[in-house]
């Protein structure tokens, strides 16, 4: 279980976006929010290493504006990993195995869920990109109710993890990750197989839909909205 090559080397893309959310607090989780407050169906975003992006709050937005409550936690708190950190192993390796960690968030996410839950949620789906596919995968194994994740260009996902989740998956892998068949081969037999789906994007690299995508590229633009519409197709076929 480890980053993808791409994940260790490439900077984040500088971007330009104003954003239509609102910021606030969960606890003493600052969070980013989009969509109707009220809203009975709710997503919750964990973005990539590289923490706030114009392009997740972009996503945050429009998924807001299908009329999700969307929650974008910032779990690291205002430390993301800085392009300095790129080039080396030992950096990454250590936060995942510290502040990245399953173990370091599990209280982010339970918070967030109830958080939701509290203001009328009745269906919580999750995103996560990069390693916060890792988190998805582990609140969705360990945690009770969610309607269901999504997972783009992930990263530290291990053998046989994807069969362990609780509820549908979209995986959505770039050239750069590994072959995920066999993994998600493990969801088959669970009673929700038929609303699981893996669509990899092999002419796209790590980060393409994250804070590495150049979305003023009008093919990688093209290839994140695409990506987007499997996103929103997903979450309405489980909410």
């Amino acid at each position: 279980m480890s980053f993808p090559a791409a994940c260790c080397n490439t900077p984040p893309v500088k971007a330009n976006y104003t954003s239509k959310g609102t910021k606030g607090k969960i606890g003493d989780l600052d969070c980013y929010f989009a969509g109707p407050s009220d809203s009975k169906r709710a997503i919750m975003i964990n973005y990539d290493v590289f923490g706030y992006h114009a392009n997740v709050l972009q996503l945050s937005d429009i998924l807001g504006s299908l009329g999700y409550h969307v929650v974008l936690p910032d779990i690291l708190r205002s430390k993301p990993l800085e392009e300095a950190d790129l080039g080396k192993p030992a950096v990454l390796n250590e936060f995942a195995n510290t502040r990245g960690s399953w173990e370091s968030n599990k209280g982010d996410y339970t918070a967030t869920r109830d958080f939701l839950r509290s203001k009328g949620a009745e269906s919580i789906g999750l995103i996560g990109f990069c390693w916060g596919s890792h988190l998805v995968v582990s609140a969705l194994t360990e945690l009770e109710g969610y309607a269901g994740g999504a997972i783009v260009h992930p990263a530290l996902i291990a053998d046989g993890d994807l069969g362990k989740v609780n509820a549908p998956l979209l995986v959505l892998p770039s050239k750069d990750e590994p072959d995920y068949t066999e993994n998600f081969a493990g969801l088959e037999g669970k009673p929700f197989f038929d609303k699981c789906k893996m669509v990899r994007f092999d002419d796209m690299f790590h980060g393409f839909c994250g804070a590495r995508g150049d979305w003023s590229n009008e093919v990688q633009a093209k290839r994140a909205n695409e990506a987007i519409a499997l996103i929103v197709n997903f979450m309405s076929s489980i909410m």
